[in-house]
């Protein structure tokens, strides 16, 4: 009886045993075949390379700009000019390596009574004088040219400065008019001498368009062959404005010359810098005279809209206006008043923005 029991428990050791070997208990082997998955990641999309800009040359792109009245247009250097000021009378631009234009416009009789219109080499001349300056020691005037273009008076020239009493190096000018109603003049100032020729061609690019009877004188309407030219005034000899030198004008008046506010000059008077070669009623104007002396008296334009206003020194290096109000120079050309707006200053004293007071 007690085999029988050993037996037993002998057996079911045994099966006991089996069970655990299957079931890999105490670190047996797994038979059973272990499936790995591999994940392939997915690849990502290429991206497409950014578009790089090639940048136009600022020589190269379109630089006309049309004032915002469309009166005017005018072909700008290059892209490096910006545009300062744009009203009925008045369009600036400025490059700070270049230089400035400048376009004014004048209509009716107020505007052409105060306007001085450079009719003849010598009137070109004395306007530049009336700046304390002396022909051939600080200035020439260089290509004068007076034409008549489909029924426009043109005057163009360039005025070359000798010396550091200018800070620009020259001044390409154009006026167009009719000599009673209306006028434009356009004025680059060139810093360098490279910058001259575009400029120059900047300047010839000027268009009118509108209403105006002027702008048949200007590209696409105008032709420079449909007018006469002179290359300045000879002793006894007819400008195209109708005065003659040491003679006799077309209204039958006597005078070495006129200009066209009425007031006349003798080409000679001033030549040792004494006077800047105008007169008022018949007496010789010296530098002495406020109205004409870019020391006591200057003639501003506003920004926004190219009003033009006479202001006085005050001795503090400020300078005033008739109503008290101030005005200081930041530089040669830009003037601020005590509230912050702008105004341009273009070298001209009172006379500009009025006849001399009797």
């Amino acid at each position: 009886m007690r085999n029988k029991k050993v037996l037993m428990l002998l057996a079911i050791t045994v099966v006991l045993s089996g069970s655990l070997t299957a079931c890999s208990f105490g670190g047996g082997d797994n038979d059973e075949d272990t499936s790995v998955v591999q994940v392939t990641p997915t690849p990502e999309p290429t991206k497409a390379p950014k578009a790089t800009a090639t940048p136009v040359p600022a020589d190269k792109q379109d630089t006309t700009y049309t004032s915002k009245n469309k009166a005017v247009s005018i072909k700008l250097p290059d892209a490096t000019w910006a545009n300062k000021s744009d009203s009925d009378d008045m369009v600036s631009f400025e490059s700070p390596d270049q230089g400035k234009l400048l376009v004014l416009h004048g209509s009716g009789d107020e505007a052409m009574s105060v306007a001085i219109i450079p009719s003849s080499q010598d009137t070109a001349s004395a306007l530049v004088k009336a700046d304390n300056l002396v022909e051939g020691t600080d200035f020439e005037i260089q290509d004068y040219k007076s034409e008549e273009v489909s029924g426009v008076n043109v005057y163009s020239y360039t005025v070359h400065y000798l010396n550091d009493k200018s800070e620009y190096a020259y001044v390409v000018n154009k006026y167009f008019t009719d000599n009673t109603t209306e006028f434009y003049s356009v004025a680059g100032s060139v810093k360098k001498e490279d910058s001259l020729a575009k400029i120059k061609a900047s300047v010839d690019s000027f268009k009118i368009a509108g209403e105006s009877g002027l702008k048949a004188a200007t590209p696409e309407t105008g032709s420079s062959a449909a007018g006469t030219e002179s290359t300045g005034t000879a002793a006894g000899g007819t400008t195209s404005d109708g005065t003659t030198a040491e003679g006799t004008s077309t209204d039958g008046t006597t005078s070495d010359a006129s200009s066209s506010d009425g007031s006349s000059y003798d080409s000679s008077y001033g030549n040792d810098g004494s006077s800047n070669g105008y007169y008022a009623d018949g007496t010789p104007v010296g530098t002495d005279d406020p109205d004409y002396d870019t020391n006591q008296t200057r003639t501003i334009y506003r920004n926004s809209d190219g009003y033009p206003l006479v202001i006085y020194p005050n001795g503090d290096g400020s300078w005033c206006d008739d109503d008290g109000n101030t005005y200081t120079f930041s530089t040669d050309e830009d003037v601020y008043d005590e509230n912050g707006g702008d105004y341009y200053y273009g070298g001209e004293p009172a006379y500009v923005r009025y006849m001399p007071k009797n």
